[in-house]
């Protein structure tokens, strides 16, 4: 149960928990990872652009979105503040790293406690000038490996957890290492319940992601909407054998929807607005809407209260 009295961070200050509503725990509203071209479709710059998707989700009965862009990969608060405050949501950001490809080269010249307290004066004091607080962490790890670098900031989170209690969201590179992440932070003493793993339906096994949960941890189905010519057949299937089977209560909905491809206002598809149309049609044909709301709304705000 959610404790309503709670407050979580915003991009416009601390909300109470009640008013998060429909919320997205995975999402990219704003992000510039690199200027390669091999990223090009994975950059969202275009304010207008990212203004419109942010109203269709709102439109569609969406509430809160939770921007999961880590530092060195175009995480830009204020420009977020801007979105929220244009198409009228609530908009949350995280802290943390990605996985080792995309970490700053400088926290190679840090030490633990250098890195241990940078995330903490984050979460404390804040960033930019008008010291917005996140209100989460993000780690990540690397496809079928978690490096010797990865592994140090799992380690660190988990301490910066086990004083600050914040949650953490990260990323399991094409669903992989998932049960690899949650040893490790369970080693170090970290609270599973408020650790939500994302990206572990591209494993397609709902074996493997019932044995992440029975760890008390969560997940994010956050690829679907890529297979839209069959419905999202199997994502839905996969869901749906996890209610059945007493999961609905550990899973969250989101869609990762960081590239042009996937944002109807950059001319791809099928928007921010599709888990609350159409995959909502497709799993209230199987399942309760009590439970679709546990994914979008419940579930969401319990990981994200501390």
């Amino acid at each position: 149960m959610v404790n309503t009295n709670k407050k979580i961070n915003t991009v416009n200050g601390k909300i109470s928990v009640n008013s998060m509503g429909i919320t997205y725990i995975h999402e990219h509203l704003y992000v510039v990872p690199n200027e390669l071209p091999k990223y090009y479709d994975y950059t969202l710059d275009d304010i207008d652009k990212n203004i419109a998707e942010a109203v269709s989700f709102k439109d569609a009965g969406g509430n809160t979105i939770v921007d999961l862009t880590p530092i060195n990969y175009g995480r830009s608060p204020l420009l977020l503040k801007k979105i929220a405050s244009s198409a009228g949501i609530n908009v949350a950001f995280v802290t943390g790293f990605h996985k080792q490809e995309f970490q700053p080269s400088w926290i190679k010249d840090m030490t633990d406690a250098d890195i241990y307290n940078f995330l903490t004066n984050e979460i404390t004091a804040g960033v930019t000038s008008q010291h917005l607080l996140p209100a989460g962490m993000k780690c990540g790890t690397s496809y079928n490996n978690i490096t010797d670098d990865e592994k140090r900031i799992i380690i660190i989170e988990s301490k910066v957890q086990n004083d600050l209690h914040i949650p953490i969201i990260t990323h399991c590179d094409q669903g992989t290492m998932g049960l690899e992440q949650l040893a490790l932070f369970e080693k170090n003493n970290a609270d599973l319940s408020h650790i939500c793993l994302s990206h572990v339906d591209l494993m397609e096994n709902e074996k493997y992601i019932e044995q992440i949960c029975q760890t008390g941890a969560s997940v994010c189905f956050d690829h679907i909407g890529r297979d839209l010519d069959n419905h999202d057949e199997l994502k839905v299937q996969m869901i749906v054998k996890l209610v059945q089977n007493g999961y609905a209560d550990q899973i969250c909905l989101s869609g990762d929807m960081g590239r042009k491809k996937y944002f109807v206002s950059y001319g791809g598809k099928p928007g921010l607005k599709y888990i609350l149309t159409t995959l909502k049609e497709e799993l209230l044909k199987y399942i309760s809407e009590e439970d679709f709301i546990k994914m979008v709304k419940d579930n969401p705000q319990r990981i994200l209260t501390w």
